[in-house]
């Protein structure tokens, strides 16, 4: 008998599982000793493994063995990847966290120096409010005395179209209402 007609004559007798392996087998499968001892679902299993061809098993083992070995690394790189970027964002996370201390710090100096510099004018143009105003001259008493550079100049510009703007808008407003 070959594995298909095992198969075939498994498929056609009706076993269920509290059947004995010899309960209901045909009379031409006892005089072969070699069933006698299995259940239905092992001649099944032994039949079908007799149709398999065993090249083909043997290739699609080694491709899986292949494939997991590619996961393997894929899985080792990802989590090598995972521990750098981790290491990574904690200096990151420290460095953004002190140069945020930093620039508060800076920021606070900043004020104060600005106070400072608020307070002495204020004295002076109160002691000496002649030598004040021919030291500063009455146009650069605005907001915008002391740029530092074309960039300071430009912003105050900027601030000073937006708030004329602002007015024209705030102008035309009222003139509509």
């Amino acid at each position: 008998m070959n594995g298909l007609n095992i198969v075939a004559a498994v498929f056609s007798c009706n076993y269920t599982m509290d059947d004995s392996p010899s309960s209901e087998i045909p009379a031409s499968w006892l005089e072969c000793s070699i069933y006698q001892n299995y259940t239905a679902s092992e001649v099944l299993v032994q039949g079908l493994a007799g149709v398999v061809n065993q090249q083909d098993v043997e290739m699609m083992v080694r491709a899986q063995k292949k494939m997991l070995q590619r996961f393997e690394k894929t899985n080792e790189m990802l989590t090598n990847v995972n521990t750098l970027s981790s290491t990574r964002l904690d200096r990151a996370q420290n460095d953004f966290k002190t140069h945020t201390t930093t620039i508060l710090e800076m920021k606070k100096d900043l004020d104060i120096i600005f106070k400072k510099i608020k307070t002495l004018r204020s004295r002076l143009e109160t002691q000496m409010p002649v030598a004040y105003a021919a030291a500063v001259g009455e146009d650069d008493v605005v907001e915008g005395v002391g740029q530092d550079d074309e960039y300071d100049a430009i912003i105050w510009e900027k601030k000073a179209q937006e708030d004329l703007a602002k007015a024209a808008a705030e102008r035309k407003d009222k003139e509509t209402s």
